[in-house]
């Protein structure tokens, strides 16, 4: 059985304001003793779900890149031989195996020992190349080190490239923003994720805009995003998803397990992994390093039930709602036919094809109906590039 794998690596030199993933601060190393937690609980998870070989693996934070070249190389050497089912005869360039780094952290020795240990996709966030907007969100690269390491990974490279990049930073206009993009591109990534900047609750940078230390204009944000995406089409990049865009063929396949609700197991401190089906459980692990070290690194027999973590139950209601949410994420929309596997519905009448709101998005060019999508021949349901842009309007009025 495939699984595809997330790995959380919760340490960051210094947290961005506007950052409401799970981190805290590291000024040394990360402890060794975190690497073989994660070794033993991705062990115990892959034999206790009797998963064969990792579909995709995904290594994110905080921060992967603060682990050492002998860190890196020890787990990722340790999850790239679980990348066949079938004795080493499928070629671990057929998966996809990501690693995210963050570009102050870049240089030849961490990406030469990633790369020969199996890693064959790399995340940058380089999020903008103007220092003012940077510094406005408290961002630890410079656009002079972000620079350097770009070339660094021009010259040495051998894998994709993924780089991250955000519309709306504070201290950052419509041009300069365009600007940034431009050489951000200019690097030949083969996948671009666009964002739109979120002010989370409870982020410092939430909290500095209520106060006025710093102004943020929505507008200027989505027209910044608009202007990106037109920019990134005209370089034939393909916009298949909200915020992301990929040269063909080059689409993010771990993130189309989330989209797709397709099963993916989380290890690591305060990682995520969800289980679908009949029987659907959500887990998340505990925030508490220390005790999960110690619990992943203790003699004691080990169990889902007292490993720490929450656990939650996913009734099919659940599923559904989840199911149609991420899936018209996707420029290509939602499966008929997989939503009638999993949910024993019929999807046009859920959606209200004839006379509701799909009906009434598709009369304004907002929705669409796809026939014979693919080899299957398969009728997808998906909104239009202009819809997608009320993505949120569109989901509270089916959901």
């Amino acid at each position: 059985m495939e699984k595809s794998l997330y790995i959380h690596i919760p340490f960051c030199r210094k947290k961005c304001d506007y950052c409401d993933f799970f981190s805290v601060p590291c000024k040394g190393n990360i402890p060794d003793e975190y690497i073989s937690a994660l070794k033993n609980e991705i062990s115990f998870l892959k034999d206790f779900y009797k998963i064969s070989s990792w579909r995709t693996v995904y290594i994110g934070g905080g921060t992967p890149s603060l682990l050492t070249e002998k860190q890196i190389g020890d787990l990722c050497s340790f999850l790239a031989k679980d990348f066949s089912s079938d004795n080493g005869v499928k070629n671990i360039a057929e998966k996809e195996f990501t690693i995210e780094m963050n570009p102050d952290d870049i240089r030849e020795s961490l990406l030469d020992v990633a790369y020969s240990s199996g890693v064959n996709r790399l995340s940058i966030g380089v999020q903008s190349l103007n220092d003012a907007a940077l510094k406005a969100v408290n961002r630890r690269c410079t656009r002079e080190t972000t620079l350097k390491a770009l070339e660094l990974v021009k010259k040495n490279w051998c894998g994709s490239l993924s780089l991250d990049a955000i519309a709306g930073l504070p201290e950052q206009n419509t041009d300069e923003f365009l600007q940034s993009l431009k050489e951000i591109v200019s690097y030949e990534p083969s996948h671009i994720s666009l964002y739109s900047l979120m002010i989370e609750e409870g982020t410092p940078l939430f909290s500095r805009i209520s106060k006025g230390e710093l102004l943020y204009n929505e507008d200027e944000s989505e027209e910044q995003w608009l202007l990106g995406k037109s920019f990134l089409t005209e370089k034939d990049f393909l916009q298949y998803e909200v915020s992301n865009f990929a040269i063909k063929g080059k689409e993010s396949k771990h993130n189309s397990v989330y989209w797709h609700l397709e099963d993916y197991l989380g290890a690591g401190s305060g990682a995520t992994g969800s289980l679908f089906g009949d029987n659907a459980i959500r887990w998340t692990n505990t925030a508490d390093i220390k005790k999960y070290i110690e619990y992943w690194t203790g003699k004691e027999n080990k169990s889902i039930l007292t490993a720490p973590r929450e656990n939650e139950n996913l009734d099919m209601e659940t599923q559904e709602e989840e199911f149609l949410m991420m899936g018209f994420r996707l420029l290509s929309g939602v499966s008929e036919r997989e939503y009638k596997k999993r949910f024993s519905k019929d999807l046009g009448e859920r959606l209200g094809a004839k006379d509701g709101v799909f009906a009434k998005w598709q009369s304004r060019g907002d929705a669409r109906i796809i026939e014979n999508a693919n080899k299957n021949g398969e009728r997808f349901y998906a909104l239009t590039d202009k819809g997608i842009l009320f993505l949120n309007k569109y989901l509270e009025e089916i959901l």
